[in-house]
């Protein structure tokens, strides 16, 4: 798993509220099963959130044959198109949810089921200013076509959200040991606070510092600012300083530490 963060968060509010949107791909399922394991720990609610794509309901009206001085033309055969492509989008959220609210019935969580119309990724932006966490899967419905990287609306998110945002993996991780790459940037200060949060949680979590120096930046300075903060937290840690492309140190780090999850700035 990884978990990016954009802002501040403090001890005292942690994963109180956490957002899961869902499509009813694999993708969003293996996302609300991480979700639920943190709710479990956090006494948590989760959000489950279905956006309807309002492209998809609003595209017959522009896929009309006939122009008119460069305009579309509605016609009743194109409204007929989206009336029922709302409606199909209409039950498959509600059935979505239904699943959402029966999965965390079972798990014991209390869930929050919610169906709205939007643009998905700018809706989720939205609601994530009102929640603490959102766990997401990295691609939807379209994960067929997708490629090895994350899909646009999870990216989106991860760079405008204004709460913490983890890309769930296919298999649930009990989250034990954490890497923390850190730059001492701004965002990876807020990421180092998180992962101080959660290390402290658990008496069985370990963190593992890294900073990476890809040759541009002199980063010796900013890994021992890393290291004092976390002394000054009380938090035992182990600390890596590798020399390479800091994408392949990272990924590299995750394995050879055996972490459960990445908590990194967006």
């Amino acid at each position: 798993g990884i978990l990016s963060d954009g802002t501040a968060v403090t001890e005292a509010a942690m994963f109180t509220k956490i957002l899961v949107p869902v499509d009813g791909s694999e993708d969003s399922w293996a996302a609300l099963a991480q979700a639920l394991e943190i709710a479990k720990e956090e006494n948590s609610t989760i959000h489950g959130l279905f956006v309807a794509d309002v492209r998809l309901i609003e595209a017959p009206y522009f896929m009309a044959p006939m122009m008119d001085m460069g305009m579309p033309v509605v016609n009743s055969g194109s409204m007929e198109l989206a009336l029922d492509a709302g409606r199909r989008l209409s039950e498959r959220g509600h059935s979505v949810l239904t699943e959402l609210a029966e999965r965390c019935q079972q798990s014991g969580v209390v869930c929050q089921p919610e169906y709205v119309e939007g643009v998905v990724s700018q809706t989720i932006i939205d609601w994530a200013q009102d929640v603490d966490l959102v766990v997401m899967g990295r691609h939807g419905e379209g994960v067929r076509w997708a490629g090895p990287m994350f899909g646009s609306i999870f990216e989106a998110v991860v760079r405008h959200a204004a709460a913490p945002v983890m890309a769930a993996q296919a298999e649930v991780h009990t989250i034990k040991r954490i890497l923390l790459p850190y730059d001492d940037s701004g965002t990876s200060k807020q990421a180092l606070q998180v992962a101080i949060n959660l290390v402290k949680k658990r008496d069985d979590r370990s963190l593992v510092l890294l900073t990476v120096d890809d040759g541009h930046h002199q980063r010796e300075h900013q890994h021992e600012r890393g290291k004092a903060t976390l002394r000054a937290a009380g938090v035992l840690f182990h600390a890596l300083f590798w020399k390479g492309q800091t994408a392949e140190q990272i990924l590299s780090a995750a394995r050879v530490e055996d972490c459960d999850l990445i908590v990194m700035g967006a």
